[in-house]
């Protein structure tokens, strides 16, 4: 039996209020056009703060591109009313845009595709917010003219292969769970675009993305062991009594799971799980 827990999250720094969170950093590809240039060079290191709401159910868009070939297959999804917000620092300059439920224009504001091209396969997430979608950009250095159509995209995607592969994003309505779910993403990459002609690409580098639920209060387990007489998990941690916490784990689509929950007695809970598998991974959460 493998037990492995997860007591804090690590590397974040927090930024905005709504529900799910992101972290990246990565540097600075290519740059095009008089209002980019001088603010921005090539190899600048970049930062990217978003966040989003993960009220999806009963507002997801599908779409299937299937021309019943074996090499090529598209499904896609897309989100509505998830108040997204994404923030790109470079050096002396910040890029914002926001999204806000209800804005007008077609629904692309978060895309999740998974895509088969000749045998291989990519999950892709994808977030833009867009003048003609209804964004709004509170920050935005550099020159617009009355015609442009600012943008701001950043995209993940994960091609892995082989025994490690996970299932893909798709068909699911929690966010989280794609969110919960990035150290799978093996490439990542974004861009600025005032709509006419001044771009800034940039790529993030994967093993510098952490994510977190604001909402969620983690509780570092003290101890963990297994009972092989009633092939039993036994966890234990501090707590405040009346309190109720939420054990949970991590289960194969990627989403923690509840295991079971307590209310806590005194100051310090010991709790037993039944294991599903020959490896779990736990974490405790307390409720408000």
């Amino acid at each position: 039996m493998i037990i492995s827990l997860v007591g804090s999250v690590l590397g974040f720094l927090p930024s905005h209020a709504a529900e799910v969170e992101w972290h990246a950093m990565g540097d600075v590809d290519v740059v095009r056009g008089e209002s980019f240039l001088p603010m921005v060079a090539s190899g600048d290191p970049v930062t990217v703060e978003l966040s989003y709401n993960n009220r999806s159910e009963g507002e997801i868009f599908r779409q299937v591109f299937d021309l019943n070939d074996q090499l090529f297959w598209q499904q896609e999804e897309y989100y509505q009313s998830i108040d997204l917000d994404i923030v790109i620092t470079i050096g002396d300059y910040t890029w914002q845009g926001t999204l806000g439920s209800g804005s007008s224009g077609p629904p692309y504001s978060i895309e999740v595709q998974d895509v088969k091209v000749a045998g291989d396969t990519v999950d892709r997430f994808r977030l833009t917010v867009a003048e003609d979608d209804g964004g709004s950009f509170p920050l935005f250095p550099g020159e617009l003219a009355p015609t442009d159509n600012p943008r701001i995209q950043i995209e993940f995607s994960d091609s892995s292969v082989g025994a490690e592969i996970a299932p893909s994003y798709l068909d699911s309505t929690e966010l989280a769970c794609v969110s919960q779910s990035f150290t799978r993403i093996t490439a990542a990459r974004g861009v600025i675009s005032s709509g006419s002609g001044d771009i800034i690409n940039f790529t993030l580098a994967p093993e510098s993305i952490r994510t977190r639920m604001a909402n969620l209060e983690f509780v570092e387990l003290r101890e963990v062991s297994y009972d092989p007489g009633f092939d039993e998990i036994v966890l234990k941690w501090g707590s405040v009594p009346g309190k109720f916490y939420v054990i949970q784990y991590l289960a194969e689509d990627l989403c923690w799971r509840e295991k079971s929950s307590t209310q806590a007695q005194s100051d310090e809970t010991t709790w037993t799980v039944l294991p599903f598998g020959e490896r779990e991974i736990y974490r405790i959460i307390e409720e408000e």
